[in-house]
């Protein structure tokens, strides 16, 4: 458990994210609460397209896999890996999707109360969590590379295998048929 938290706290993603957010702090201490609401807004419509595309790329992903090729990843360890790499950028994706709702809603009802300001933090989190659930999709993304490029790999060795077990099998008639040709011809001239 310590490894995997490691792994998702300590990670190319995760600090980037961390370091753009460090720099969003050098923002004023109250925003515009229409600027927020645009800058959650165009957030809002990214991470909804993102998150479809996504979803819908998990799904192929699942479905497209023959169970020799799942026994393949899987005896590497690799299949869990790549499904739980999915699924955490799917969760973070879809957290960023609502913190981005919320923030949105937040600026509206500030906005409505004629409150034209608000306290960066609740922004500062926005752009955590926003960078965050972008550079763990590409993480993912590059995850299904490997994945296609693991697929190609497993394809063209179970294709060098039939082509070899096919050798195999004609050169066992070829013997099979020279042995019967040989007793056939032991016959005849047994006979004769």
């Amino acid at each position: 458990m310590r490894n995997k938290l490691f792994t998702y706290f300590i990670s190319f993603d995760f600090i980037l994210s961390a370091i753009i957010t460090a720099a969003s702090y050098l923002l004023p201490a109250y925003l515009s609460n229409s600027l927020v609401k645009d800058f959650s807004g165009v957030a809002i419509s990214i991470l909804s397209i993102i998150f479809s595309v996504y979803f819908a790329a998990i799904a192929i992903i699942i479905s497209s896999s023959d169970d020799d090729f799942i026994r393949f990843l899987d005896g590497k360890g690799r299949y869990n890996q790549i499904v739980n790499s999915f699924k955490y950028s799917l969760a973070v994706l879809f957290s960023a999707l609502l913190y981005s709702v919320f923030l949105y809603a937040n600026a509206a009802i500030l906005i409505e109360k004629s409150l034209p300001v608000q306290s960066k933090y609740l922004f500062c989190c926005f752009v955590f969590i926003f960078f965050y659930s972008l550079f763990a999709a590409a993480t993912s993304t590059l995850d299904s590379i490997q994945y296609v490029l693991m697929r190609v790999k497993f394809i063209n060795k179970k294709d060098e295998l039939e082509a070899k077990r096919k050798l195999e099998d004609d050169e066992t008639q070829t013997r099979r048929d020279d042995q019967n040709k040989a007793h056939s011809q032991k016959q005849r001239k047994n006979e004769s």
